[in-house]
């Protein structure tokens, strides 16, 4: 499994619940669509699976190796390229060598990646950023300038997960088709958040974040828009609270969609 939630609940500080005893599996390699009506938790689900927010209650097993392209890029504006792709700390490193300080913290902290300099400047260039230097300040920088650089960023580190939200806002119909290539390419685990409907196309599998729960749709984007309706009776029972076990969301060939768990949406309960 490349990510296993179990009773995962989030509640805001004003005690109303996003989502509540949440169960879910994703095995590795899948690429999947996470949809939803707005406000219903899904960017709050995938930092919590990223490891950047904690949930209220409940638990996440998540890969060692994974890459998160956020929405919003504002917290960011403080550092330098270098520092926003995670690779200051290598160059500081390998400029330290290369000034004669052989100090050993150096080499362990280069890791032996003596190129990672150039693998990060051709990283950029493939998308366009020809020329800007990896110390250049974030703040300045265009939205789709900042996109592009965190995409860059999922060639450089080649991690085996990916999670996208909205990646596609600010980029144009060139950097929109490059994304889509590398989705449809890479061995990756993918979930990705997007109103691009050519983008979701682009993933095999949906799982829909509602008031009923998280329903998994095998088939693309188009194919959950004709089959969207009232939900299955789901193989992994609930009581309404928590599930036995997390439901795998894996491509089972079948057209039928499975609410996964009981979840409820901001707006619609709130604990007493």
């Amino acid at each position: 499994m490349s990510f296993i939630i179990k009773d995962l609940s989030y509640i805001h500080a004003d005690k109303e619940i996003l989502f509540s005893h949440l169960h879910l599996s994703i095995n590795s390699g899948d690429k999947i669509a996470l949809t939803g009506n707005n406000g219903c938790g899904k960017s709050t689900l995938m930092r919590i699976l990223v490891g950047d927010l904690s949930p209220s209650s409940g638990t996440v097993l998540r890969p060692e190796h994974l890459y998160y392209v956020p929405q919003h890029f504002g917290q960011y504006d403080r550092q330098t390229i270098a520092q926003a792709l995670g690779i200051s700390h290598k160059l500081s490193a390998l400029h330290a060598i290369l000034s004669g300080d052989a100090t050993e913290k150096h080499f362990n902290t280069l890791n032996d990646d003596w190129n990672v300099e150039e693998r990060a400047q051709t990283s950029l260039d493939s998308w366009g950023l020809d020329g800007i230097p990896l110390s250049r300040p974030m703040e300045g920088l265009s939205g789709g300038e900042k996109t592009r650089i965190f995409l860059a960023g999922m060639e450089l580190h080649n991690p085996t997960a990916i999670l996208l939200d909205e990646p596609t806002n600010y980029l144009d119909a060139d950097g929109r088709e490059r994304l889509y290539n590398l989705i449809r390419r890479t061995s990756a685990t993918v979930l990705v958040i997007s109103h691009d409907r050519t983008l979701l196309n682009q993933l095999p599998a949906i799982c829909e974040l509602s008031s009923q729960g998280l329903t998994y749709y095998s088939g693309n984007y188009d194919f959950y828009k004709k089959t969207e309706g009232p939900a299955t009776e789901s193989p992994y029972p609930t009581t309404g609270r928590e599930a036995e076990s997390p439901a795998p969301c894996t491509q089972s060939g079948t057209r039928s969609r499975r609410t996964e768990v009981q979840t409820e949406c901001a707006g619609r309960k709130k604990l007493h």
